[in-house]
């Protein structure tokens, strides 16, 4: 057979040659509409597929028939079914179509024929699985080619802001604006209620023709619903939903009712239209409530740098920035901030776990550094939180020193934060972990930071909850699932070993004494708080590392030298972290400022 030429030259990117007439023949194409299966976890695998158009996601259903879990998406020029036509095992997942999707397909007698006369593509296919398998499946968020733009409210800064952003994804590559008008003009007539799938058939291959030629392809209609936001939904992988902040919650939720299952897989995010002029963000939760969204992004008026941190976002293109543990050696997190504002390398997406949480949601606050300097000088160092003593039942800290200091700077929901943020803790009775995403902020970044034995655990949903370094000190695996391109890890882990000069530990009254007598031999042994911190911070390090190789740019600024308990170096930490980032982030801001922060071209 012949296959259209957009087809033809997905092969041959795949297989690194080129795809004769003779070849062509192995293969035949299939076309699947959003929402529809190409196969499902258990069944044989008798053919291999590879994707010229559209998008598609692995599902996996856990043994215990519990809710199924996302493996990762599948994007054009990717393969799928190679695992399972190569061992004779069932599907090890099943395969959904998130939009109208084109592949191409090879049965298992055709393989077998194609192993015969041409060995060298079937070489390039094994190299290729086995680079899938060596990689493993992070689940990494892949960039949306095709956006819906969907207005939940008549406000003119709602229907301004599809225009605004074609206008503004221009700076990531060519867009196609794909409206109403446009897609009858292409048509021939104007959309019908009752064309149903007939207006996929008569638009598909032009529709397929802007994708080939355009980085993005932004369909925007005039609401959720009607013939013409349906195919623009069922062409997209990311649906954003736009509405002011003030507008009518239940309004916008009635017009989204029964929706759900007619967006397939795709991803939904939320755009919150808020006032600006200072106006502290509020509310969200009841938006969150109402509408079932995968993120969601707040643009205030009148600020520049929130329509392009939307931007980016939307188009695959936005910084995340992974704070790791690491107690008052986390003070270096606000040198590195200093060092990204002074080189213009905006943070779009921020995570972090225990003292990076704290400082990562500061930042996401929108604080500048002097004012994340001084509070946390203000609060670390002259509030003294780690010298609020108590009887040591559950902790050696009491912790209402460090919870009433956060809720005093911090006293906001962090889904109200400008900058979306997570933070992490550990779930003490069955070792699960906790994201937060939602609630007070203050009561999450407490449960973030509770070190085991130092600080009281946290009540998280009725259970207690310990520092999440003790299960994840960097959670890169996580940004990795956000609408992210780029991921910044600052870890500050230890990176050196240290000996000491005794066969034994002294007993505690020579220690003592060698501290506060002159005449009697100091020993290096650390405090009980500082062995505890240690403990959990050892128990991570391997996963530190692996982690931490995922990253884009990982940062490991110099705080051997510091105690992680010693906050009176407080400046010389913040140092550290500067000159590390200034450093190691000047060539990389002139990178992604280059050709590596554009979107990669689609296969023509």
């Amino acid at each position: 057979m012949t296959l259209p030429e957009r087809t033809r030259k997905v092969l041959e990117r795949y297989f690194g040659e080129r795809v004769t007439p003779e070849l062509q023949d192995f293969f035949e194409t299939r076309v699947l509409q959003g929402g529809e299966w190409l196969f499902h976890q258990g069944q044989a695998g008798d053919s291999l597929y590879l994707l010229a158009r559209g998008r598609l996601q692995a599902w996996l259903e856990p043994a215990d028939h519990g809710q199924a879990r996302l493996l990762g998406e599948i994007v054009p020029g990717d393969s799928v079914g190679e695992m399972s036509l190569l061992s004779g095992l069932p599907r090890s997942a099943g395969v959904r179509a998130v939009r109208d999707s084109l592949l191409v397909r090879i049965d298992r007698k055709h393989f077998d024929a194609l192993a015969a006369t041409h060995p060298r593509l079937v070489m390039k296919l094994a190299a290729n699985v086995v680079d899938m398998t060596r990689r493993g499946s992070t689940n990494r968020y892949r960039q949306p080619r095709t956006l819906a733009i969907v207005p939940l409210d008549d406000h003119p800064r709602t229907a301004a802001f599809g225009t605004e952003l074609v206008q503004d994804l221009g700076a990531y590559g060519q867009v196609a604006r794909v409206d109403q008008s446009r897609i009858e003009t292409v048509i021939g007539s104007g959309l019908d209620e009752t064309m149903g799938d007939n207006i996929c058939e008569a638009a598909t291959e032009w529709l397929h023709e802007q994708e080939d030629q355009c980085e993005f392809t932004v369909f925007l209609t005039a609401g959720p619903t009607g013939p013409w936001a349906e195919l623009a939904k069922r062409q997209a992988d990311l649906i954003v939903y736009v509405a002011e902040s003030t507008g009518d919650i239940d309004r916008a939720s009635a017009s989204l009712a029964g929706q759900e299952q007619q967006d397939y897989g795709a991803q939904h995010a939320l755009v919150l239209l808020q006032p600006g002029q200072g106006q502290p963000i509020s509310g969200t939760a009841k938006w969150l409530d109402a509408i079932t969204v995968n993120f969601h992004l707040h643009l205030r008026a009148e600020q520049p740098e929130d329509q392009a941190r939307v931007t980016r976002v939307i188009s695959g293109n936005a910084r995340g920035l992974v704070l790791s543990a690491g107690a008052a050696r986390g003070f270096a997190h606000i040198g590195v901030y200093q060092a990204m504002r002074e080189l213009d390398i905006p943070v779009d997406w921020i995570g972090g776990c225990s003292i990076g949480s704290i400082m990562g949601a500061a930042m996401a606050a929108g604080w500048d550094q002097e004012r994340i300097m001084s509070t946390a000088r203000q609060c670390f160092v002259q509030g003294k939180p780690f010298s609020d003593y108590t009887m040591p039942v559950t902790s050696l800290i009491r912790g209402g020193r460090m919870s009433r200091l956060l809720k005093e700077h911090l006293g906001m929901q962090l889904e109200d934060l400008p900058i979306p943020f997570f933070c992490v803790s550990s779930v003490l009775d069955d070792g699960s972990l906790n994201l937060h995403e939602r609630g007070e902020v203050a009561a999450a970044l407490c449960a973030s930071a509770a070190m085991p034995g130092v600080l009281p655990p946290a009540v998280v949903n009725r259970r207690l909850s310990i520092d999440g370094s003790v299960l994840n000190s960097l959670p890169v695996n996580l940004m990795q699932q956000k609408p992210v391109g780029h991921i910044l890890a600052v870890d500050l882990s230890s990176q050196k070993n240290y000996e000491v000069d005794y066969e034994s530990v002294p007993p505690a009254w020579r220690v003592l004494a060698g501290r506060y007598l002159p005449f009697m031999k100091r020993y290096r042994v650390p405090a009980l708080s500082t062995i505890m911190l240690k403990a959990t911070e050892i128990g991570t390090l391997g996963q530190m590392r692996e982690l931490g190789a995922r990253a884009d740019k990982l940062l490991q600024p110099d705080v051997r030298g510091f105690g992680i308990t010693e906050v009176k170096t407080f400046d010389r930490i913040v140092d550290a972290g500067y000159r590390c980032a200034m450093v190691e982030l000047a060539g990389w801001a002139d990178e992604q400022q280059g050709e590596g922060n554009r979107p990669p071209s689609p296969p023509k």
